[in-house]
């Protein structure tokens, strides 16, 4: 009992003390690949510590009934040397009930949530095909309109869409790095990613590790796609390709958009790489927060039965 007990304080400190710190390691995207992995470790780590939790605290309970015993919290850990009971049997059943009642709602909710995300991102990138024209690169299809934008979208199959504007406001190799870009978007999964993130950070909104997650990893995950391309095509023409397509538009929420996120950030970082000494800094301390991450539960199960 002890152990979810400490659970819930682990799941409650990354939850709310973890996005500062990530945030601070994060922002400048000198290892995105790194920041992201650090973010869905706290997500994963903080979602994981809840589910313990409560599983423990079930089975503690679900003891104590058949014991027809009070459930008992060892305190030592916290200062106190004794026992102390919770209240009986009935408190015992609420709690139990109270417990799977909130985590069938949340699963169902988040559940709901990503089904819904995914299916109008599958049929924007429908209507995407059947308004546009195709092109002879394959899944690209572009789609008239006045305003420059390129973006791709999760569907059967996905699609990379890309505006008549934009045609005319792209030279050959801009071209070739917006489309790598979205490439690397499709290839990496960076869809699938970011519906979960956003179906947790709407449907918990008061945990703000979900949505400074879901903000974080998205404008990460640009990053990434920029690092792709930039490999594929070189570093001027994706640099010069996104400023041409930025504008002041909100992003599509089922899409990703390459010049719709963070671009001022990414055009610093892709304009003034960071030195080879920053980027190791970063990811020792990107390392070393995981590890503290993925070890806490460890340690405190160790001191739950010292």
């Amino acid at each position: 009992m002890t152990t979810g007990l400490w659970l819930l304080v682990y799941g409650a400190v990354l939850t709310w003390l973890a996005p500062p710190l990530l945030r601070r390691l994060t922002a400048a995207g000198i290892s995105p690949h790194m920041g992201v992995a650090a973010w869905l470790t706290a997500v994963v780590a903080a979602v994981l510590a809840w589910i313990g939790a409560l599983a423990l605290i079930i089975v503690a309970a679900l003891e104590g009934v058949r014991d027809s015993s009070a459930l008992t919290l060892c305190l030592e850990l916290f200062g106190v040397s004794d026992h102390t009971g919770l209240p009986g049997q009935f408190g015992t059943i609420a709690l139990i009930v109270a417990g799977l009642l909130t985590s069938i709602v949340v699963i169902a909710r988040v559940g709901r949530s990503i089904a819904g995300l995914r299916s109008r991102s599958r049929e924007h990138a429908h209507a995407a095909r059947l308004i546009g024209r195709p092109t002879e690169r394959p899944g690209v299809v572009v789609v008239e309109a006045r305003r420059p934008a390129a973006y791709c979208v999760l569907g059967r199959p996905n699609a990379i869409v890309i505006t008549s504007a934009a045609l005319d406001s792209l030279d050959s190799r801009q071209l070739a790095a917006v489309l790598a870009h979205e490439n690397a978007h499709i290839a990496g999964r960076h869809h699938q990613i970011l519906l979960v993130l956003r179906a947790l950070a709407a449907n918990l909104p008061r945990l703000t590790l979900f949505g400074s997650a879901a903000e974080s990893v998205a404008a990460l995950l640009e990053m990434c796609a920029d690092d792709s391309a930039a490999r594929r095509v070189g570093t001027r023409p994706l640099l010069s390709g996104l400023l041409t397509l930025a504008g002041t538009h909100a992003p599509l929420p089922e899409g990703l958009a390459a010049a719709a996120t963070a671009v001022a950030t990414r055009a610093l970082r892709l304009a003034t790489p960071a030195p080879r000494s920053a980027q190791w800094r970063q990811r020792l301390g990107l390392a070393a927060t995981m590890t503290a991450t993925l070890t806490a539960p460890a340690l405190i199960e160790l001191l739950c039965h010292h």
